[in-house]
């Protein structure tokens, strides 16, 4: 938020309240940090404090809970970070601003200073300037910045993370602590200045905000050091900032996020400036672009099997999902929350504002994918046996399993195939088959069945289709690894110049041999998986006229 913004907020007063918002990464010192000011004589806003943990966090967390229900209610309905642009004023929210507001209101009506802790804040920090501001508090923002393989080890010592997801988590609470904050209002502290130089650093911090400050310096020290228990820093490698940047093992934007950070940390000056905002916003958008808003809840665990059902035709869709009805899956159609989410991505897919190989992962439908999420958790959490048979689903096919993914839902999938050799119309073949490898290359992960849409008709078929769903339905996830297909590439990859008819007839033929046998599904993949990038990426009739080999 701009200087000039508070000041015409505050119409030019300068507010002597101040909300100190403990930032960063989780497992950076920032409870140190929240007792150290607290022993400052600053509030935590509440006795209703997090317990603490014996194994993970003896000392306490000093986390307020009557903030954590508001940052978890959020996280109910925020699923992503960073969150879609302009979350702060979504009326998806509206309750959860109004708490915070009536939360931070009523502290302030007889207290100067608050000071606030809790990780998820670090999502959160938009929302919480322009809550501030109506309010009329100053922020001041305090972040923590730890090496991160000691924030990475520290999470696996206490939770048993993911080291990747806990780095990707290491990586977005850094970025955008650093991006979100006000330049006017805030600090940078190293974990190596907190616990080496506790008491300069509490003093630099309290001047540099005008906060409160002790005329017994010595029995601030006393209680720091009663407090601080240097047996507890046990993921602390004190590693030196030239041998962290010597190291090979770190990903290059993960290496410049905290050299950046060590730089800011030691130069005030540069900390305040635009050239170091704008490579945080580099850096950002880098991150963004690589891996994605990062999915908040790693752990969570949904007791339920998803089915989505995707074909071209939404009568022999239908057909499909009265086949799962009759195995008592709750199925929903096109009236699904779904549908609309679908047709606005589709309606992108097909003008090219986004790209079919990457928009699961673009910042800029982080606002549908959000959408997408909290419809199909709701709804997975609430039903032992549900799914989607939209024909729509065809349409974004790649957002639906990745959703799911990161859900971490049971899903199941059902492909009509159609006969591809059947249609004549170029620009129909050439649709119909990308549609068909993308949903294939899509599902190619989780259980999928394949039925042909010519067979749904078929009297002689109709018994062995519904036996099909049956066992589909009824059959329990394996340990066992997927067979892979041992063949040689040669015997599945399509001639070039690529021939669409060829591609068609080659996948056509496959995908009936695996409705017939689920083990030729290794086939398939194969295939998918050897050819997905060439027929996706023909245009138009350019290949209409392509001679074979």
């Amino acid at each position: 938020m701009s200087q000039s913004l508070w000041q015409r907020l505050f119409n030019h007063r300068q507010p002597n309240k101040q909300a100190v918002l403990i930032l960063g990464s989780g497992r950076s010192g920032t409870s140190v940090m929240t007792k150290c000011i607290n022993l400052m004589g600053i509030s935590l806003g509440t006795d209703n404090l997090l317990a603490p943990s014996k194994r993970i966090n003896p000392k306490g967390y000093f986390e307020n809970k009557d903030v954590i229900n508001i940052h978890k209610s959020l996280g109910s309905r925020i699923r992503y970070r960073p969150a879609f642009k302009g979350y702060y004023d979504s009326p998806k929210i509206k309750k959860d601003r109004a708490a915070l507001t009536t939360y931070l209101q009523t502290f302030f009506e007889n207290e100067q200073y608050l000071a606030i802790k809790d990780p998820r804040m670090n999502d959160y920090i938009e929302l919480w300037q322009h809550v501030l501001a109506d309010v009329e508090v100053l922020p001041a923002e305090i972040v923590l910045l730890r090496n991160p393989m000691d924030v990475v080890n520290s999470n696996e010592r206490a939770w048993h993370r993911d080291t990747t997801l806990a780095m990707r988590q290491w990586q977005v609470r850094t970025l955008l602590s650093l991006r979100d904050t006000d330049r006017d209002h805030r600090i940078l502290v190293t974990y190596e200045d907190l616990f080496g130089q506790t008491l300069a650093t509490l003093k630099r911090i309290a001047t540099q905000f005008d906060l409160p400050w002790t005329n017994d310096e010595a029995a601030l020290q006393a209680q720091i050091d009663d407090f601080i228990d240097p047996g507890l820093q046990k993921s602390d490698s004190g590693e030196s900032l030239a041998d962290f940047e010597a190291r090979t093992d770190v990903d290059p934007d993960v290496k410049a996020l905290y050299l950046l950070g060590r730089q800011a940390a030691a130069d005030p000056a540069y900390f305040a400036s635009a050239e170091f905002q704008q490579r945080i916003d580099d850096l950002t958008e880098q991150y963004l672009a690589k891996y994605g808003a990062l999915y908040r809840d790693f752990n969570v665990k949904i007791n339920s099997k998803t089915f989505f059902v995707f074909g071209e035709d939404q009568d022999q869709v239908n057909q499909v999902n009265g086949l799962l009805e009759d195995g008592q899956v709750k199925m929903v159609g096109t009236e699904a929350d779904s549908h609309v989410i679908a047709e606005d991505l589709s309606e992108r897919l097909n003008n090219n504002t986004l790209a079919v190989q990457t928009y699961p992962l673009d910042y800029l439908v982080v606002e549908q994918k959000e959408a997408l999420n909290n419809y199909l958790r709701k709804n997975a959490k609430r039903e032992t046996l549900w799914g989607v048979g939209d024909a729509q689903n065809n349409e974004i096919v790649e957002m639906l399993t990745t959703v799911s993914a990161e859900l971490g839902a049971d899903t199941h999938n059902v492909v009509i195939a159609d006969d591809l050799t059947t249609i004549d119309d170029r620009r129909t073949l050439r649709l119909a088959t990308q549609h068909l490898i993308r949903t294939l290359h899509a599902v190619e992960q989780p259980p999928y069945l394949v039925l042909m849409a010519d067979q749904l008709d078929t009297p002689a078929t109709q018994a062995a289709t519904q036996a099909a769903i049956a066992a589909f339905i009824a059959a329990e996830p394996t340990k066992e690894q997927p067979v892979h297909d041992s063949q040689p590439d040669e015997t599945f990859k399509l001639r070039t110049p690529l021939d669409l008819n060829e591609a068609a007839a080659t996948l056509t033929a496959l995908c009936q041999r695996a409705s017939q046998d689920e083990r030729q599904q290794a086939a398939l993949n194969h295939f998918v998986s050897l050819n997905y990038d060439e027929i996706l990426n023909v245009k138009g009739d350019q290949y209409a006229n392509s001679v074979r080999n």
